[in-house]
């Protein structure tokens, strides 16, 4: 890893790793992605601060990928290294997409090419499902009542279609009222 004389993470390498991770991903899968670059190979962020981060990427307005992102290159250099984390993010893959698209719309109709995207697409499922799996580890620290609740979210969105927001809301309120009742009965 890199560093700076005052033993910051250059604005270079945030640049060129999120530049990397926008351009050389797609359909999702990212925050796993992210997270193996910056909590397992470089040692920017521990699993604590980045589930942290994670949670609240998810509860923050937007895609979770580029709050996680803004969080990151905030922590890492302040506002300038968000700005440059997100902008490294975006920019290039947009300019990739705009002109693929230019290039490439008859591809679309192609079967092959279809079913290819239905593969990267089962690849990001993945990805993000081993994010979930992590989280759900961590989170349960030798408890059951996580994986009640993370088990109970899945089958309302997952399966019975239930709407999101109140399923979460709902879910947020069960893990709060459990986590507190473990708390008072460990004392």
């Amino acid at each position: 890893m890199n560093l700076e004389a005052d033993g910051r993470v250059p604005l270079r390498e945030l640049a060129l790793l999120f530049g990397r991770i926008g351009l050389l991903s797609f359909g999702g899968g990212l925050t796993a992605w992210v997270h193996r670059e910056t909590v397992v190979r470089r040692p920017w962020l521990d699993d604590k601060e980045f589930l942290s981060a994670l949670m609240l990427a998810q509860i923050l307005p937007g895609s979770n990928v580029v709050n996680l992102t803004i969080y990151i290159g905030r922590r890492l250099r302040g506002p300038v290294g968000a700005l440059v984390s997100v902008v490294a993010l975006l920019v290039p893959p947009m300019a990739l997409v705009v002109v693929i698209a230019a290039l490439c719309a008859s591809l679309m109709a192609d079967a092959t090419v279809h079913h290819a995207l239905e593969g990267v697409a089962a690849g990001a499922a993945g990805m993000t499902l081993s994010v979930g799996v992590r989280s759900l580890r961590a989170a349960m620290g030798g408890r059951v009542w996580p994986l009640a609740v993370g088990v109970g979210v899945v089958a309302a969105i997952g399966l019975m279609r239930w709407p999101l927001v109140p399923t979460v809301a709902a879910a947020a309120l069960a893990a709060f009222a459990l986590a507190w009742r473990a708390r008072t009965h460990a004392r």
